[in-house]
């Protein structure tokens, strides 16, 4: 009853420090931090003696606020007299500086104070995980122990957060050992923050057996694993944690947030509308981030026209909307109504930053907008200050590859003033396929070969583009090369929902039930195709020599399978949404294109880079692979 209280307070015809103590704390409390710090100043100005209570009172206020000149004030006066000495006021700023990312002079009081305890330790490093400075924690957490100071759950809690925040697997696992050892492990709080290390570090299954041993599970815990699996490409695990949790414990706006990225993850748009459902009858969609996390989760199952209502209904978009929605339009292939968002953002006064500026980029590259792809990363570094990233610099490299610019994206690449990475020489090396150029495609191979030697998928790029040149016999080294190191071509798999049930196609797998079906079907599309004089390109250079090895293989390709079980299985009008692991190939990406237009049939098609919708013989990607 704050409100009584200031009644009460202003009415009093004597006030003593004690009443201004009592009302200025009675207001930081409550979260009414303006008032609290209006009323220090009050007390100040009629020149009420101040004490350390006092001042213990109106920093948390401060600190909430990020109210840093007031705090600075506090701090001057607590030097002044003297009180800085005294462990609770100096654990008190501490905080104070950390919230409002003052790192310097957080740390020069920490330094300076003659007598720290668990608190001031525990501040430090909560102050070390607000600025980002996660590799520090683990040496401030032995410092302390050197110190005498034993760690207690605020400590043990701020380090872990700290340590998922670095993906310290290690460091972490030191103070798991430390809580088993001082019977913290099964304390919630605890728990809690040793699943999000685990989850964060990509230890899921570790992280699984915390969640399994605690048994006061609260909100938070479920949300962790279920996030968890999420983001850790464990969808089924995610919905299966879900629904167990449905059945024990009430979700929030937040379980929405961890499970629609599950949903999203494989384009299943049945899940994703139950999930929409449920949290419209919750009222959760009042959450900007669970709202945010819907759009995305109907972006990403190739709803974009639900995705986009969804996304203008939004009251109140955050730069997390608009870079969501602009980022959907890259993947389906729009790029020009990507910029207009994007123009329409810069107008509405949200600054992008360096995630909306890879959106933008990301769309300018995969429909082949050049212009305005550079124009974007000048406006970036010249007009914003923000530094690119390799990301920044990857959709560049592969813009100007798409289009033909192979020798201005190699010279792009070693004017870079951070080392590039595999990603961008492959940029480069895909668009060398694209425009056979094999010279050029040999040299950055070997850039590529060298930086990551393991990765199959390169040799087999290269291997068809000497394919694709007919250049047989250095497809054979190639060929021989591979197997000689013992590599295996990684398996590409696509999949499909069909009546709530999952399908999985495996190139050249026939176990599927339907699998007879399908190869007829197929056979009927290769037949119609030659007779229209589209034959298949027989230059995949891994897969045999003749004719008949081609053809079957090539009737093999799993995205293809998955779309010719749509087509006999979906009702006429439904669209056929399949999802790929890897990105499509230019046999199955015609294939599509035949089988939408012979069949009448949309066709939405999710590789690994992004969507390709086919309808009438054409696919939204323009050919833009």
């Amino acid at each position: 009853m704050i409100g009584d209280a200031v009644l009460v307070f202003n009415r009093m015809p004597r006030q003593d420090t004690i009443s201004w103590n009592s009302v200025i704390s009675g207001c930081s409390s409550n979260g009414l931090n303006s008032e609290a710090i209006e009323l220090f100043i009050r007390m100040w100005t009629q020149g009420q003696e101040l004490d350390s209570v006092t001042l213990l009172s109106v920093l948390p206020a401060c600190a909430q606020s990020r109210y840093w000149f007031a705090g600075r004030v506090v701090h001057g006066y607590s030097v002044k007299t003297g009180l800085i000495g005294e462990t609770s006021l100096a654990n008190a700023l501490l905080d104070m500086y950390s919230n409002c990312s003052d790192w310097q002079s957080t740390n020069q009081i920490f330094r300076s104070m003659g007598q720290k305890n668990v608190v001031s330790w525990t501040a430090m490093i909560t102050s070390y995980m607000r600025a980002g400075l996660f590799d520090k924690v683990a040496g401030l957490l032995q410092e302390m122990v050197l110190d005498g100071i034993r760690p207690d759950v605020f400590a043990v809690t701020s380090a872990l957060h700290a340590f998922a925040g670095d993906e310290s697997l290690k460091q972490g696992k030191s103070v798991h050992g430390y809580t088993i050892r001082n019977g913290m492990e099964k304390l919630l709080p605890v728990a809690n923050a040793l699943m999000e290390m685990y989850v964060k570090c990509r230890n899921v299954e570790e992280a699984r057996l915390i969640f399994d041993r605690v048994t006061n599970k609260d909100v938070i815990s479920w949300n962790t694993l279920i996030g968890g699996y999420s983001r850790n490409n464990f969808p089924n695990e995610s919905f299966s944690l879900f629904s167990d949790m449905l059945l024990q414990f009430r979700p929030n706006a937040v379980t929405m947030t961890c499970i629609l990225p599950a949903a999203a993850s494989i384009s299943s748009l049945e899940r994703g509308r139950e999930i929409h459902a449920y949290a419209l009858r919750r009222g959760f969609l009042e959450d900007s981030y669970a709202s945010n996390a819907l759009v995305d989760m109907y972006v990403k199952c190739g709803a974009l026209l639900v995705a986009r209502v969804l996304f203008d209904r939004l009251t109140k978009k955050n730069l997390i909307s608009w870079t969501i929605m602009i980022a959907g339009y890259g993947m389906h292939g729009f790029g020009k109504h990507a910029i207009a968002l994007f123009e329409q953002m810069r107008g509405s006064g949200i600054e992008p930053d360096a995630a909306s500026f890879s959106a933008i980029l990301y769309a300018c590259c995969h429909s082949g907008l050049a212009a305005e792809g550079r124009r974007f990363f000048k406006a970036m570094q010249k007009e914003y200050k923000i530094e690119p990233k390799l990301k920044h610099y990857t959709c560049i490299v592969d813009l100007l590859s798409r289009t033909g610019d192979l020798k201005e994206a190699l010279e792009f690449i070693e004017s870079m003033p951070i080392e590039p990475d595999s990603s961008i020489w492959v940029s480069l090396l895909h668009g060398c396929r694209i425009h056979k150029n094999v010279k050029l495609a040999e040299k950055v191979a070997d850039k590529v070969f060298k930086l990551e030697p393991e990765n199959t998928g390169y040799y087999v790029l290269l291997a068809n583009i000497y394919a694709e040149a007919e250049r047989w016999e250095a497809v054979k080294k190639l060929k021989n090369k591979i197997g000689g190191r013992g590599l295996r071509e990684n398996t590409g798999y696509s999949w499909i929902e069909v009546r709530s049930k999952v399908h999985v196609f495996i190139a050249d797998n026939r176990n599927h039930p339907d699998w007879n079906r399908i190869a007829e079907f197929l056979d009927d599309v290769a037949r119609r195709m030659r007779q229209e004089g589209h034959d298949p390109k027989k230059k995949y250079a891994l897969m045999g020599a003749d004719d008949a090895v081609h053809d079957e293989a090539l009737c093999g390709h799993s995205s293809k399978l998955a779309v010719a079980f749509g087509v006999l299985n979906l009702p006429e009008g439904r669209p056929i949404r399949v999802t790929k692991n890897s990105k499509v190939c230019s046999h199955c990406h015609e294939a599509a294109k035949f089988i939408s237009k012979m069949c009448n049939r949309e066709i939405i098609l999710r590789d690994s880079s992004r969507f390709h919708r086919f309808e009438g013989g054409r696919c939204s990607c323009r050919g833009y692979l």
